[in-house]
């Protein structure tokens, strides 16, 4: 860790998840993973906790005003950075072995990883409940943490205003299918129709012809897919611009990244997820049910197995 000439809040000992515009931190569920990962440590080590999101302006679309570093800073020295990124490991023997974790006065994270897990295996920790804690912090992301403004609910009323059984899909094919100047390509473009036509016979099971479906994907083309699987009437889809938050922006309207995220945690009874997509991921443990499926083969999936896409407590 090294030190840093940002200005620091007036508060002691606490612990600020950074979303600057230096830095490349991933999209909206990468963030999430390492926000909900540093609120969680916060939690045990009895710190404060930040948000500093500078990178974008969010404020538009989601309320973090309790969280606000921005609104907190002040002028005192003792603050050290962090950065982890993309390097879930970094920590892991400090958070397991060290007894006097964090002592700045401000310790400022670049993270996008599932780092909490390391501190329930220390020994001062040990006969806490890792998966109750972490799932109880996902559980109140949009409630609590980054609360919809009335702008992003009107938006997202408009979709499901009367529609019941919202079924979820979400697809990550690869940033090559954005304006994002990217190769990133999954495979999940691949025999999409075959898919979609699994998922509507489990949707039929469960539901029988009770039920709307909400779709979000990287991948425009394939949206004309999921409107002949399961016809037009039935489809929710927000129809603006796709954009990935840590790619140049093509849009200066980002609505649609929050309210596709919003929707598949807040407004669904069934979720089918990539699950190489921290966007899906979080999407899913942020829920507040547990029918999660895969959308690759429709298998069932533990929330607990989707805290990590690299190393996992399980």
């Amino acid at each position: 860790m090294g030190d840093d000439k940002t200005p620091l809040m007036r508060h002691e000992t606490t612990l600020v998840i950074q979303y600057d515009k230096n830095h490349y931190l991933g999209g909206l569920g990468d963030r999430i993973i390492g926000l909900i990962s540093i609120k969680l440590i916060s939690k045990l080590l009895k710190k404060n906790f930040c948000i500093s999101w500078t990178k974008e302006n969010i404020k538009k679309y989601l309320n973090y005003e309790k969280y606000d570093y921005e609104l907190l800073r002040g002028t005192e020295n003792n603050v050290k950075v962090c950065d982890s990124i993309d390097n879930q490991t970094k920590l892991k023997k400090y958070l397991m072995m060290s007894t006097t974790l964090f002592p700045y006065g401000v310790t400022v994270f670049r993270l996008n990883t599932e780092v909490s897990q390391y501190l329930y295996r220390n020994r001062l920790f040990k006969r806490e409940n890792y998966f109750r804690d972490i799932l109880n912090e996902y559980r109140s992301l949009y409630t609590d943490i980054l609360i919809p403004t009335d702008y992003l609910l009107d938006r997202v009323d408009k979709l499901v205003a009367g529609k019941r059984n919202i079924v979820g899909i979400q697809v990550r094919c690869g940033d090559v299918y954005m304006n994002a100047r990217q190769i990133h390509v999954t495979g999940y473009a691949k025999n999409v129709g075959a898919r979609l036509a699994s998922i509507k016979c489990m949707c039929e099971r469960k539901f029988g012809g009770d039920y709307s479906v909400f779709f979000t994907t990287d991948n425009a083309k394939i949206v004309s897919a999921v409107y002949d699987a399961f016809g037009k009437s039935r489809v929710i889809y927000e129809d603006s611009c796709i954009q990935h938050l840590d790619r140049k922006s093509v849009d200066p309207d980002m609505a649609k990244v929050f309210i596709d995220n919003y929707i598949l945690s807040q407004k669904t009874m069934l979720l089918l997820i990539s699950t190489n997509s921290n966007f899906g991921r979080v999407a899913a443990l942020s829920s507040n049910h547990s029918n999660i499926y895969s959308f690759i083969d429709c298998r069932p999936l533990d929330k607990k197995g989707l805290l990590s896409k690299q190393e996992s407590w399980i």
